[in-house]
Formats: structure tokens, C-alpha cells, sequence
């Protein structure tokens, strides 16, 4: 009988070829979120991207809020909280592999001015490998949300909330890493008169080919129940920490999605099927969608402007010509 390492590592190659070899599209992005169960709406006190496309070089401004998320002023509503308070993302459904991390930026005096660029970032919040499944998995059984607390101890004032989806699928190749980022204004009422440390820069804390981005032995060999995430450990405020709320997010309540002002109590629903960029067309596999890989039995050919590209042996994916 194997050895529970032995399962271990069977458990995590078929869950990752199994994730590769989906037709679902695992392009995503951070849409909303609920401050003790209450959200200011759909994309309401967020940055978002120009597209659902992933960030993958570190080195760029674009690491730290995405594509056009450091121009200010943003355009972006603040949202109202308080230390210790519950938040819960929910992004697009991902059957790509990888942790999701969450950093504050702060405090500053107007978040809508803020770019993030430079040092000021902590992380507050982090989920990796658990239990045979990585945090992309967890969310999806629970509506592609997930649920920490904003840590005591904070600064009041305004900050950015930075949520990143990390998707290791390609990252046995150098620059194969795709990171998917969304940031969001917060204000913050808090008790603390000191700032959070360790303090991270963004972009420069992520190099390629750090062992936790770049990981050459990723389906073979790699030891996923070791991995943390990019951006140091969770730091530590003057009243103390924040973290993942154990305790598994509704899976969804009733009601269409909402737009309504912020401070208004909202009922969203929102589909666990991924739907943000087909992976085949009438003229052949979307932009960023697989067309091979070992196998891999689907589409081969790419839209008009795009060429299938091979990522590693497992998976090859349609990027611009």
C-alpha cells in the first residue's frame, strides 16, 4: 500500500492535470466583496482590470494592482470598516491550481490617490495547500469566495486591500506564473497608532524565479503541503493578526446581482460556471484558452490574431501572434 506521502503526491498530480485538462476558462477576476456580511455591490470600492488577463511579469507596475489599477485618481469608490472586521471576496471560477493571498497598503490619507507603487504592503491574509486542495478548489465549493479578517491593531485611515489569485498551472517554466490581482479602497477605523510589519515593495518583492513562482518540479515531485505564497508571512499589527476565517463562506443567497449605492445591504448570486472568456469559438480557441498539452483532446486551433503557444508538456495555451 503507498505511503501517505506517495498519495499525497498522486492526489496532487491528478488534481492538477485534472484542473489542466478542463474546458472550463480559469481566466478570472475579483468582482465584489462583503464587509460583515455586507457589500457595497458588484464592482462597487474595486479597481478593476481592463480584462480578465493574467500579470506575469513581476518586475511591472502591473503586479500591483493589475493593468491600469495604479492610475489615479481611480475613479473608485472607499468603503467604510473597522478593524476586525469579516470581509469575504468572490472572484471568477479557476480550475487553475494556486494560493490566494490578501495585503493591505496604509494607511494613506485618500485611497483613490494612493498607486500602491513602492513599499507600504503587508500581508494580512493567506491559503495555500490544505488538506489535499489548494485554495483555488476550496473556493469553489463555496462560491469562489473566500473569508478572512481584517487584523486589530490597525491605523485608522484609508487603504488599499490588494486580493491575489496565483495560478501555478504553468509555473514549471520561467515567467509561466500567472497572477491575477484586484484592489479594492478601504477606510478603516482602528486602534492602533503604529503600522503592520513586515512591510513588503511591490513590484520587487516578486522575482521570477523565486522558488515559490518559478517551481521547475511542479508535477513531478513537488511537495505542495510545504508551499507558501509570494509576499512573506502574514504580518502582525500592535493588537494583534489577521488570517482566514475557518468557517466555510454561504455557498449563495437568493436574488439576481445587485448595483445598488454603497452602504445598501445586497443579495448577489453568481454563477460557479466559468463564463468570462470562452475556450473555443466558431473561429477556433479564445485568447488565453488551452489548445494542447499531453492529453489534451480539444480545440488545436487559435481565434484570428492569436497562436498556440506551449507552456510546459501538459499544458499549451492561445496568446497574441
Amino acid at each position: 500500500m503507498p505511503s501517505q506521502k506517495s498519495q499525497t503526491k498522486i492526489m496532487l498530480r491528478t488534481t492538477v492535470i485534472a484542473s489542466l485538462l478542463s474546458v472550463a476558462t480559469a481566466h478570472q477576476n475579483f468582482h465584489q466583496f462583503w464587509v460583515d456580511g455586507v457589500s457595497p455591490g458588484y464592482q462597487v470600492g474595486i479597481r478593476m482590470p481592463l480584462s480578465n488577463s493574467p500579470v506575469t511579469d513581476v518586475s511591472s507596475n502591473d503586479i500591483v494592482c493589475n493593468v491600469n489599477g495604479t492610475k489615479v485618481p481611480s475613479g473608485v469608490a472607499t468603503v467604510a470598516t473597522k478593524e476586525g472586521s469579516e470581509i469575504k471576496v468572490q472572484w471568477d471560477q479557476s480550475t487553475h491550481p494556486g494560493p490566494i493571498t490578501h495585503m493591505l497598503y496604509g494607511p494613506v490619507d485618500d485611497a483613490s490617490q494612493a498607486t500602491g507603487i513602492g513599499a507600504g504592503w503587508t500581508k494580512i491574509d493567506e491559503q495555500d495547500y490544505v488538506d489535499g486542495k489548494w485554495a483555488n478548489e476550496i473556493m469553489s465549493a463555496v462560491n469562489m469566495t473566500h473569508t478572512f479578517t481584517l487584523p486589530n491593531g490597525l491605523a485608522s485611515g484609508e487603504y488599499l486591500l490588494r486580493s491575489e489569485m496565483l495560478a501555478l498551472h504553468a509555473a514549471q517554466t520561467l515567467g509561466g506564473a500567472q497572477f491575477y490581482i484586484g484592489c479594492a479602497q478601504l477606510k478603516i477605523t482602528g486602534t492602533g497608532s503604529t503600522n503592520c510589519s513586515p512591510k513588503i515593495t511591490l513590484p520587487g518583492a516578486y522575482k521570477a524565479s523565486d522558488s515559490n513562482i518559478y517551481i521547475p518540479n511542479f508535477y513531478n515531485g513537488f511537495n505542495a503541503q510545504s508551499y507558501k505564497a509570494p509576499g512573506g508571512a502574514v504580518a502582525t499589527c500592535a493588537a494583534g493578526s489577521g488570517g482566514s476565517n475557518p468557517q466555510p463562506a454561504p455557498t449563495s443567497t437568493a436574488g439576481p446581482i445587485s448595483t445598488a449605492a454603497p452602504q445598501t445591504t445586497l443579495t448577489t448570486k453568481v454563477s460557479t460556471t466559468a463564463s468570462s472568456v470562452p475556450t473555443s469559438s466558431p473561429g477556433g480557441v479564445a485568447l488565453y484558452g488551452q489548445c494542447g498539452g499531453t492529453g489534451y483532446s480539444g480545440e488545436t486551433s487559435c481565434v484570428s490574431g492569436a497562436k498556440c503557444a506551449k507552456q510546459n508538456d501538459y499544458y499549451s495555451q492561445c496568446v497574441p501572434a
